[in-house]
């Protein structure tokens, strides 16, 4: 039977143009970077990075562009979507070294990542056409899949949070309960870890490699004691899976 393989999920990057730049008083370039590292030498085997949205908070092509050279020296395959912090044509345009808004199949699992960016709002939507597309894929490929999305499809328990969420999230559950080979959906944009259900699925949300917000709080609120992380999940060939959370201390010290 062929081995298990791990991939990496990071999320939240708000990386500017300017490589120096601060963000809500966060080195966001130097916080990846150090997330990076830790990735390094704590899951060496990783066999994809899927990119959670909200990549470039100020949609620049230089930030893209920036992210792609770092992409390129990863050398495995990556997966990217956009979060309601980017420009999705822009974000296709420049990262060369990423499959953007498509399917990508590693160690007998697909995973499929959507475009849930809506103009001109912080909450979101994936659309009918995309959940066709995701619905007909499905029907084709019966080998186990993983669904990545930037909002977070169910409540998280911070209201203001909530409120920003993904507003066709009764539509991609339709999709999801006619598939039971897909094992989980996987979040960004809220700045915390969770572990939730969806659609009777295991709902995973990521912490962001910058600044964190209080879990549980109902306006706007971050926590100060929480350091940047990425989520590291093991598939097996036989269909399990099993998922964890890894926090970089040194990125919160380092650039917070």
């Amino acid at each position: 039977m062929p081995p298990s393989v791990r991939l990496v999920h990071l999320t939240d990057f708000h990386l500017l143009g300017e490589a120096d730049a601060r963000l809500h008083g966060w080195h966001v370039q130097r916080a990846l970077e150090l997330v990076l590292d830790d990735i390094c030498h704590a899951v060496p085997d990783a066999a994809a990075f899927v990119l959670g949205g909200d990549l470039v908070d100020d949609e620049t092509a230089a930030g893209y562009a920036r992210l792609d050279d770092r992409l390129a020296a990863l050398g495995r395959p990556v997966l990217a979507m956009a979060g309601n912090h980017d420009d999705p044509a822009r974000m296709a345009a420049h990262l060369r070294h990423a499959r953007v808004h498509t399917r990508l199949e590693i160690g007998g699992w697909q995973l499929f990542a959507l475009n849930s960016h809506l103009d001109s709002s912080e909450a979101g939507r994936v659309g009918a056409r995309q959940l066709h597309d995701l619905d007909a894929q499905l029907s084709r490929h019966p080998n186990p899949a993983l669904v990545f999305v930037h909002h977070p499809p169910c409540p998280v328990g911070s209201a203001w949070i909530d409120a920003i969420g993904l507003q066709d999230r009764d539509a991609l559950a339709a999709v999801i309960e006619r598939h039971p080979h897909v094992r989980a959906i996987v979040c960004g944009h809220a700045h915390q870890q969770a572990a939730l259900t969806f659609a009777g699925r295991p709902c995973f949300v990521t912490p962001a490699t910058m600044r964190q917000f209080l879990p549980q709080s109902h306006g706007f609120a971050e926590d100060a004691q929480r350091a940047p992380g990425y989520r590291v999940l093991t598939l097996t060939p036989d269909g399990d899976m099993t998922s964890r959370v890894r926090r970089v201390e040194a990125a919160r010290l380092a650039c917070g």
